[in-house]
């Protein structure tokens, strides 16, 4: 049944992962003046360049979308639903262990001294997405509970 709340609690974090694909996710900064802008599958320099070093970033993040995604559709095998929103959510922490590596040496790499990275608004959107899918991994384990004990009943 598609009217669950855990399906809006998965569109939701499906969602925030699709918009934090498309929004910018950090800016690498020499001297208070933006040098490097970093989105999920490229990074800019100032003359407009796309250096595409950040795509693991991508891939993980359009995985876990496409999988929720789909995940809404298995509302037939409740188990595996949890199983996915807790694979989801693993995938997330995959995501951010590799927002901060990137984060760490592409700062390194850059050929500057004094380079600071400040991460933007769209980095948390991951972040709000598993805790989405933690609401949504709680209320299908709450449905397959009053499923058995209605099982039990008959």
């Amino acid at each position: 049944m598609l009217q669950r709340i855990q399906t809006v609690y998965m569109f939701l974090a499906a969602v925030l992962s699709i918009v934090c694909l498309c929004l910018q996710i950090g800016t690498f900064s020499a001297a208070g003046v933006p040098v490097l802008r970093e989105f999920n599958l490229w990074m800019t320099d100032p003359l407009g360049d796309h250096h595409y070093s950040t795509w693991p970033l991508f891939a993980v993040l359009v995985l876990s979308s496409a999988i929720g995604l789909c995940n809404i559709f298995l509302f037939q095998n409740r188990k595996m639903q949890a199983r996915i929103c807790l694979f989801n959510m693993l995938l997330v922490l995959g995501w951010y262990i590799l927002f901060a590596v990137f984060s760490q040496t592409l700062g390194n790499v850059a050929d500057m001294i004094d380079l600071t990275f400040r991460p933007e608004i769209a980095a948390a959107l991951p972040c709000v997405s598993t805790i989405l899918y933690l609401m949504a991994r709680h209320a299908i384990l709450a449905d397959e509970k009053l499923v058995r004990a209605a099982d039990r009943i008959r």
